[in-house]
């Protein structure tokens, strides 16, 4: 998914656009002339999300909880303990079809042992992965335009890889053929979120559950909910099955499941 040239639905002279590898993929972030300190707080934030959860970093708080021995607590990040937070209950409201763990074993977050203590996360067995890449990268997304919007940017978008958040702006969305090549003219997205999920062969992304649906688009308010019920869609296989439904409600959200 790309974006083409945005229309402000703010007063700006024009746009501040810069695009820096992160969170594994390339992310391109806009705001108007002249706000530099929002344009560099938003790349923080993405920054900062990515050294936190991304299990490619030594020294995140996934990969040391994966160094730690089995049921040995390990101090997370506020952030951190969000996110893993939100895969709990997106677990349990999918009946297990989104799984941080994909499988490899039981994990646990325990609120610190004193008050504002940070969360403690542990492996409950030897195998335990997590990787919360199907939903970290969407969370980056919302908090970068936060970052933004309180340095002053009245308007703003970030898209990482196809999760994309706007405020302040109309853009046309493009939906990239990732085996043929070539995008195409697909909608046009206002003050909302949207991530779209290729699990096509020779895409780039892969589904650890059963796939039923090769390529899914979400659309809700926060770009989190878009990127993670991609995941859900993409294994229930139609937008219209009752736990969908009641996802997508839940969420403001809507999606497309993409014709093969």
């Amino acid at each position: 998914m790309s974006l083409s040239a945005p229309t402000p639905r703010v007063a700006v002279r024009g746009w501040l656009r810069r695009a820096r590898p992160g969170l594994g993929t390339l992310v391109d972030i806009g705001v108007p002339t002249g706000c530099d300190a929002a344009l560099e707080a938003a790349f923080d934030a993405i920054a900062l999300v990515h050294r936190l959860m991304s299990v490619q970093e030594p020294g995140s708080d996934l990969s040391r909880v994966h160094a730690a021995d089995v049921g040995e607590p390990v101090p997370v990040h506020a952030w951190t303990a969000e996110v893993l937070g939100l895969c709990m209950d997106l677990h349990a409201r999918s009946e297990g079809l989104f799984d941080v763990a994909c499988g490899s074993g039981r994990w646990a977050l325990q609120p610190g042992p004193q008050l504002g203590d940070p969360s403690m996360l542990l492996r409950l067995d030897t195998g335990t992965r997590l990787d919360v890449g199907g939903i970290a990268k969407g969370w980056a997304v919302d908090q970068a335009l936060r970052a933004a919007q309180a340095a002053g940017a009245l308007a703003v978008w970030v898209n990482a890889g196809g999760d994309l958040r706007v405020h302040g702006a109309t853009v046309p969305v493009r939906l990239r053929d990732e085996r043929e090549g070539g995008t195409h003219t697909w909608l046009q997205l206002s003050d909302g979120a949207i991530a779209t999920s290729d699990f096509t062969p020779g895409a780039h992304s892969e589904l650890s559950g059963t796939l039923r649906a090769a390529h899914v688009s979400v659309a809700a308010p926060e770009c989190v909910w878009a990127d993670a019920l991609t995941k859900v869609l993409a294994q229930l296989g139609d937008a219209q099955h009752p736990m969908a439904l009641a996802l997508l409600q839940a969420h403001g959200a809507q999606a497309w499941v993409h014709a093969r």
